[in-house]
């Protein structure tokens, strides 16, 4: 069950607070969004997949959500919109005056926020051109956030039907999101990839960008944390990043969306050294 699932994430947050207070402000910021995403319920009685029709579209490389479109309650995604722009406000005072932006972007134009969010949904991206007064990577945040229930409600039905070995690709299976963090497996060392949207977790191969698929060893590489339990993996050609946690270091399997979190540090050192 999704309360279930955040209750553990809740749970492992403050955990880690006990442990790490420095990441206090990250923490306590997530921890409040959670909680606001955990009072949209969404229905999705109507998905009613069989295997069949499920390995077929995987076969075909094609998220699943191409077949069974997010249904997303208007007033309740404004509405968690509208939340998550004022908690992002509270805990960022630098970045109160981006967040009432793109809260009024969200949340005063029907018509606009539906094009953005079907856009988002198709395209992992909001066009830049379109909203030159937009800081994107928040819009990204805010829409990542208040799309969260949602995404993760159909992630729940559909996730038991997908099999590793029917999916090798770069993008979701569920959603068609790109990847934000990885794992390698404590037995075999396989890749797993973590969607940024939905948080399904896929199964891929190891050597290549997640991203755009370059396996040249001069320009796609990985930088080991001083205990060797997290990789940070850039690319040269793309200059994207994946954020990695080692499970044959660590013993047992990390809750992933806990890792990507409590990793922060890697984003900023990531973002530093020009990769996004």
């Amino acid at each position: 069950m999704p309360e279930d699932r955040d209750e553990k994430l809740l749970s492992g947050l403050q955990e880690e607070l006990q442990k790490r207070p420095e990441l206090a402000e990250t923490i306590n910021l997530h921890q409040e969004l959670i909680a606001a995403r955990r009072e949209v319920e969404p229905e999705v009685t109507h998905i009613r997949p069989d295997q069949r029709e499920v390995d077929e579209l995987l076969a075909r490389r094609t998220a699943l959500l191409r077949r069974w479109n997010l249904k997303w309650d208007e007033q309740s995604f404004i509405g968690l919109a509208a939340q998550v722009c004022d908690i992002g406000a509270r805990h960022r005072k630098d970045l109160a005056s981006q967040f009432a932006k793109v809260r009024s972007l969200l949340v005063d134009d029907p018509v606009q926020t539906r094009s953005i969010v079907t856009a988002y949904l198709a395209e992992n991206k909001v066009e830049v051109n379109q909203l030159p007064e937009i800081d994107h990577e928040l819009l990204s945040f805010v829409l990542n956030n208040a799309l969260h229930p949602f995404l993760h409600a159909y992630a729940a039905v559909l996730t038991p039907l997908i099999e590793d070995e029917k999916w090798y690709q770069r993008l979701c299976p569920v959603c068609g999101g790109e990847p934000d963090f990885g794992y390698l497996e404590g037995s075999v060392g396989g890749l797993r990839l973590l969607c940024s949207r939905c948080d399904t977790v896929w199964m891929y191969k190891r050597g290549e960008c997640t991203f755009c698929g370059n396996t040249d060893r001069d320009t796609f590489a990985y930088y080991l944390g001083d205990d060797e339990v997290y990789r940070l993996y850039v690319c040269g050609k793309c200059s994207r990043y994946l954020k990695v946690i080692d499970g044959r270091q660590t013993g047992s399997e990390p809750m992933l969306p806990l890792q990507r979190i409590l990793t922060v540090g890697m984003d900023i050192s990531a973002r530093q050294e020009g990769y996004h």
